[in-house]
């Protein structure tokens, strides 16, 4: 009974504690750049958000953690938005170039500061216990306008505590800021030809497009937030006509008829002429009247259908499903990756890849 009592009275005093946590002390450091930075005057006051990451470099779960941390502080705007991200190093031979160097190796563009800058001090009250338990490094700390400290948010890995980190700067009221976009990339046929003239667009973002040029070149620019994904696709109209010929009809027969069937999946998305999500000597029909200048457009197909080239079709014998209901079609991207984003364009009714990407 009396041990219960001595655990319940430990817990009220540590609750109590909590409660009574003071406001974040100011502090005033110089980073491994040399520049001088107060917490209050330059930070809080401004409105901004500040989270401190306690670390020394050559921590090894510091270093783990490192890869995810410059993702995290581009999310919320790299400096320039409302919050900022310091390092502050817990260890007396940590020097202003030993965390240039750290933060070089990892691309860090946050201020990060050693002992000779003033980290030992300014992180002090984050390891004597005046906010909580100190754990050991890394130890994140996020500070609201108001002085207000979250200490520790933590999680069962790397990417749970970052998880953490992200959840407590939103907590502070702090908003992601939009940043500015461009998504480029290369629209070429299956022979790799450049197509002009195709409209690519952002789908969360009706209205926002570019067009790729005679060298299958193309760019979109949008204003998008950090933390959502976004998604590409394309289109072109017109020119039915070009590249449908009667060698296109004699192998689309035989891959009909077994004799010698597409042997990947572009060849028969291509044969679908009427969008029915198969290959049949209705498309022969259609494709043959388009030949002939009966029709001057498909029924009910578009004149090109755009691939993300990188895609892995699950059924590539039957892959209708993946394109026009799936995936497929579309590219996925978020406006922290610069990757280029690239498009295979089919002509419909051309299998055997002869149609001018630039008409």
């Amino acid at each position: 009974m009396k041990i219960q009592i001595s655990y319940i009275l430990l817990f009220c005093c540590f609750s109590l504690q909590v409660i009574a946590q003071p406001p974040a002390p100011d502090f005033t450091v110089t980073d491994s750049q040399g520049q001088q930075h107060q917490l209050y005057a330059d930070y809080l006051n401004q409105g901004k958000t500040v989270v401190i990451k306690l670390f020394f470099t050559y921590c090894p779960p510091c270093n783990a953690i490192a890869p995810l941390m410059e993702p995290l502080y581009q999310m919320w705007g790299g400096g320039a938005g409302a919050v900022e991200f310091i390092s502050l190093s817990i260890k007396n031979d940590d020097t202003s170039a030993d965390v240039a160097t750290y933060k070089t190796n990892y691309g860090h563009t946050f201020p990060g500061v050693g002992a000779d800058g003033g980290s030992l001090a300014a992180s002090l009250p984050y390891r004597n216990g005046t906010y909580g338990l100190f754990l050991g490094t890394p130890t994140f700390v996020v500070i609201a306008p108001d002085g207000t400290v979250t200490f520790d948010p933590r999680g069962a890995g790397q990417a749970a505590t970052i998880d953490a980190v992200d959840a407590a700067i939103a907590a502070t009221g702090a908003v992601r800021p939009l940043v500015n976009f461009t998504a480029i990339g290369n629209i070429y046929t299956p022979q790799g030809d450049p197509i002009n003239g195709v409209t690519v667009g952002i789908s969360e973002l009706p209205g926002i497009t570019g067009a790729s040029n005679a060298q299958g070149q193309y760019s979109v620019n949008a204003q998008l937030a950090t933390d959502q994904s976004y998604t590409l696709q394309a289109i072109k109209t017109g020119g039915d006509r070009n590249g449908v010929s009667t060698h296109d009809l004699l192998l689309i027969s035989r891959h009909i008829l077994g004799v010698a069937l597409f042997d990947n999946p572009l060849p028969i998305i291509a044969s679908d002429a009427n969008r029915d999500r198969k290959v049949t000597t209705l498309d022969l029909i259609y494709l043959r009247r388009l030949i002939l200048g009966i029709d001057t457009e498909l029924n009910g197909q578009e004149s090109w259908i755009f691939i993300n080239p990188t895609y892995q079709f699950q059924n590539p014998g039957n892959p209708f499903a993946e394109v026009y209901s799936g995936d497929a079609g579309k590219l996925f991207f978020s406006p922290l990756d610069n990757t280029p984003l690239n498009w295979t364009g089919l002509k419909v009714g051309d299998v055997n890849d002869s149609a001018d990407g630039g008409q």
